[in-house]
C-alpha cells in the first residue's frame, strides 16, 4: 500500500538543531499516539527529501531514537516504531479512543447563501478550492464502485449502519490524518459526514443551541457563518491579521460574551492564506480550556502544500480533546463525492453520531466504501501526488498572468498552500462593477467582501486557480483586465 508523505514541522529559524528537532517530533509523535508500535517510517533518504533536509540529519536523528529504544531498524524490511517502547504511552485526555465492532440566478451579496449566478458565455469558474474536474481519478472510482457492490451487495445495501460511518474508511482516515496533518485519531475519534453543510448541522446541533454566543474569524469563510447563523447562533467576529486570529480580541470578546463556540480554519487561514504565530495557537488552547469554549477547525486545503513542513493544524496540538477538526475528500477527488469527516474527543463525536442518526439514516455506505476502496489500493495518495504537483505549476501560473495583465489594479503574494488567491485591488478600481463586468465576460470569482461577517467591501478578491490550465489562465485574465476597462470607462466623472 502507497504510504503518505509524513509531515514533520522543523524551525529553521531556531539554534537547535534539525537533527534534535525530528527526534523530538518523532518522539512526541510516539508518545502521543500519532505513531503506533509497529508503524513502518520512511527511510532516511525517502524522509530526508520529503523533509527538505540532508540525509545525514535523518541518519542523526534515527540513531539517536533507535538508541534510546524507540524504533528498530531491520536492514532487510525498514524502519519501524518500537513494538516494546521505553516507556508506557499515556494516551492524552479526552483524544484517544476504543471502536468497537442549480441555480442559475444571481443572489445579492447581502442575502445568504450567496450565488454569483451562471455567466452567459464559456466561462471561467475562478471560484475558491475548486479542483479541476478533468484530473478526477474516475476511471478508479468506477472501478472501485463495481467492486464494493459486487463483493459486498449485503452489507452494504441494507441500512444495518454505526452512525459514525464505514469502520474501514475510518481506520484508513486515522493513517492518513497521522500521517499527513500531525493528528492523533483511532476510529472511535472520527466521524464521516456527507461534507461541509452537512458537518456544520451536525455541529450546530451539538455544539451551541439557539442565541449562544459564536465567534468567527473576519474575514473568514462565509458558507460557515451562513450555517451557523440560520441555526440561530449570535455571531461575533475576531479580526483576522498577518499573524492570524487576533487572539488578544478573542480575549476581550471573552470577557463581554460566554462564547460557546471558535470557528477558525486551519493554516494557512481561508480565504487570507496567512498562517496563526504559534504563540497564538498555544494561547488559543488555553483559551479554550479556561473559557470552556470549543473549537472547530476547518481544513479545506488539506493536502494542497508544497512544502516539505508545512504548517499543521491547531488540532495536531491539541491534548485535551479542545478542537474538533474537519475536512473532506471535495478538493483531493471532487465535490460531488461528498464525503466529510470530524475528528475530535470520543464522547464529542458520540453525540454528533447520535445528530447523525437523525439527519442522515441510512447513511452512505456504498460512497464510503467506495472512497475506502481507492484509498486500500494506494489510488487516491498517488493521485493526490500527481494534482499537486499540477496544482502547483498551476498557482505560479495564475500569479503570473494576474500579474501581466492587471498590474498595478491588483497585487498578489504567491502563498505557499491552499487552492486559492487572496488578491488585493488597488483603491481606484470601481470593484462592484468590476465584479459584474467579469461575470458579463464568462470569469466568476468571489469578491472579498463575501468574507467579512456583515458584507461590508474589502479591497479585495479570492479566486481559484486550481480548475484551469495555462491558456485558460490567461485567457481569464485577459477578460478580467477587458472587464476593469469597460468598468472605468462606465464610472461618473
Amino acid at each position: 500500500m502507497a504510504q503518505w508523505d509524513l509531515a514533520i514541522a522543523l524551525d529553521r529559524s531556531q539554534a537547535e538543531p534539525l537533527y534534535l528537532q525530528l527526534v523530538k517530533a518523532l518522539e512526541e509523535g510516539i508518545r502521543h499516539g500519532r505513531f503506533k508500535p509497529g508503524d513502518a517510517l520512511p527511510g532516511t533518504r525517502a524522509l530526508a527529501d520529503l523533509l527538505g533536509v540532508n540525509r545525514n540529519t535523518t541518519l542523526a536523528a534515527y540513531k539517536e531514537l533507535e538508541a534510546e529504544g524507540w524504533i528498530e531498524v531491520a536492514a532487510d524490511r525498514g524502519t519501524f516504531v518500537a513494538r516494546r517502547l521505553p516507556i508506557v504511552v499515556e494516551v492524552p485526555e479526552g483524544i484517544a479512543a476504543q471502536d468497537s465492532a442549480s441555480w442559475k440566478r444571481a443572489t445579492p451579496r447581502s442575502e445568504p447563501f450567496f450565488q454569483p449566478g451562471a455567466p452567459g458565455v464559456e466561462s471561467f469558474q475562478l471560484i475558491p478550492d475548486t479542483p479541476d474536474l478533468r484530473l478526477a481519478p474516475t476511471d478508479a472510482i468506477h472501478r472501485a464502485y463495481g467492486r464494493v457492490l459486487k463483493l459486498h451487495p449485503e452489507r452494504l445495501l441494507q441500512p444495518g449502519w454505526d452512525p459514525r460511518g464505514l469502520l474501514d474508511l475510518r481506520n484508513s482516515l486515522c493513517k492518513m490524518l497521522r500521517d499527513m496533518r500531525g493528528l492523533s485519531v483511532e476510529a472511535g475519534n472520527l466521524l464521516l459526514t456527507r461534507g461541509l453543510m452537512s458537518t456544520l448541522n451536525l455541529v450546530s446541533r451539538v455544539l451551541f443551541a439557539p442565541g449562544d454566543a459564536v465567534a468567527v474569524e473576519n474575514p473568514g469563510w462565509f458558507r460557515v457563518a451562513e450555517a451557523f447563523k440560520a441555526a440561530g447562533a449570535r455571531l461575533f467576529p475576531v479580526p483576522v491579521d498577518a499573524q492570524g486570529l487576533n487572539v488578544e480580541a478573542l480575549e476581550a470578546l471573552l470577557i463581554q460574551e460566554p462564547i460557546r463556540l471558535l470557528y477558525l480554519s486551519a493554516s494557512p487561514q481561508h480565504p487570507t492564506q496567512v498562517r496563526l504565530d504559534p504563540a497564538r495557537r498555544k494561547r488559543l488552547l488555553e483559551l479554550s480550556r479556561a473559557h470552556g469554549f470549543r473549537i472547530l477547525e476547518g481544513d479545506p486545503g488539506l493536502g494542497f502544500h508544497r512544502e516539505k513542513n508545512p504548517t499543521l493544524p491547531l488540532a495536531s496540538d491539541d491534548l485535551h480533546g479542545r478542537v474538533l477538526y474537519f475536512s473532506s475528500f471535495e478538493q483531493i477527488l471532487a465535490p460531488g463525492l461528498q464525503v466529510g469527516f470530524l475528528a475530535g474527543e470520543a464522547g464529542l463525536i458520540k453525540a454528533l453520531a447520535q445528530q447523525r442518526q437523525l439527519v442522515d439514516w441510512p447513511g452512505n455506505l456504498v460512497q464510503e466504501a467506495t472512497i475506502e476502496e481507492t484509498l486500500r489500493d494506494g489510488e487516491i495518495v498517488r493521485h493526490l501526488r500527481r494534482i499537486r504537483k499540477v496544482t502547483d505549476e498551476r498557482r505560479d501560473t495564475m500569479v503570473d498572468r494576474l500579474l501581466l495583465h492587471l498590474h498595478p489594479a491588483i497585487s498578489v503574494e504567491n502563498p505557499r498552500e491552499g487552492l486559492s488567491l487572496w488578491v488585493r485591488v488597488a483603491e481606484d478600481v470601481p470593484l462592484e462593477a468590476w465584479t459584474e463586468r467579469c461575470l458579463a465576460h464568462g470569469v466568476v470569482f468571489y469578491p472579498g467582501g463575501l468574507y467579512d461577517l456583515h458584507r461590508q467591501n474589502l479591497p479585495f478578491i479570492c479566486l481559484g486557480f486550481a480548475a484551469h490550465n495555462l491558456d485558460e489562465q490567461n485567457e481569464a485574465c485577459s477578460r478580467m483586465a477587458l472587464a476593469l476597462k469597460e468598468a472605468r470607462a462606465r464610472r461618473p466623472g
